[in-house]
């Protein structure tokens, strides 16, 4: 998806500088919503039992591709810095032995199958983080989870990035509607995801989930990439 400088918000101030207790009490609000969190449970349990039929043949595609494993599980940080498993389609050649962690490489990434490649560019990978908003582990909507070395990496260059741990990763954002998605390449990367986040945090509304929702829907229904 196309970045939209016009969407951009001016909040590299916040980015860069002390948390606000305002912007505390906002993601307080945020993480501690049932309703957000019923919609969570509906949301996910609604896509599990729809998409059971097209996952089960993903799953059946990646294991008869090389006899590798089906999903790959990834160490990510989530709400109050705890740590987690996320669930995701293996999109990657399988390594039987564990790898220093190393970032991916974009589509021309020589360690993704041509499978994998499919499932990236239609976001088809990401789908069985369900999973993680079914048990609380994730929402549907909020910032996207990093891996935790990439996140001991970055948390030391913006102060206001632990703000992110203060509510529950999302499947989706409102950096990811907006472009600011993908490898983090450089400290604007971050810098322009981490403003979303921060936007989403101050404005979070149950209105805006459903629209970020909505948006990503028609992103990937129009062939775009949004998570």
């Amino acid at each position: 998806m196309t970045y939209n400088q016009e969407a951009e918000p001016d909040f590299s101030a916040l980015a860069e500088g002390p948390i606000s207790p305002g912007l505390k009490a906002c993601a307080s609000i945020c993480a501690r919503s049932r309703l957000k969190r019923f919609i969570d449970i509906a949301g996910s349990s609604f896509g599990l039992a729809v998409l059971t039929p097209g996952l089960s043949l993903i799953a059946l595609a990646i294991f008869l591709q090389d006899g590798g494993p089906v999903f790959y599980r990834q160490t990510r940080t989530g709400l109050d810095q705890k740590p987690f498993q996320v669930w995701k389609f293996r999109t990657m050649l399988h390594q039987k032995a564990k790898v220093p962690f190393e970032q991916t490489k974009g589509p021309d990434d020589p360690r993704v199958t041509r499978l994998g490649r499919l499932l990236r560019a239609l976001s088809l990978d990401e789908l069985p983080q369900l999973f993680n908003v079914l048990v609380g582990e994730m929402s549907l909507v909020g910032p996207r989870p990093h891996p935790i070395e990439l996140d001991a990496l970055l948390a030391p260059q913006f102060p206001a990035y632990t703000l992110r741990y203060c509510v529950k990763p999302g499947l989706t954002g409102q950096a990811q509607i907006n472009g600011a998605r993908g490898p983090i390449i450089t400290l604007a990367d971050m810098q322009k995801r981490l403003q979303f986040d921060l936007q989403y945090i101050r404005d979070w509304s149950i209105r805006g989930d459903i629209t970020i929702i909505l948006k990503t829907l028609r992103a990937l229904n129009a062939g775009k990439n949004a998570y």
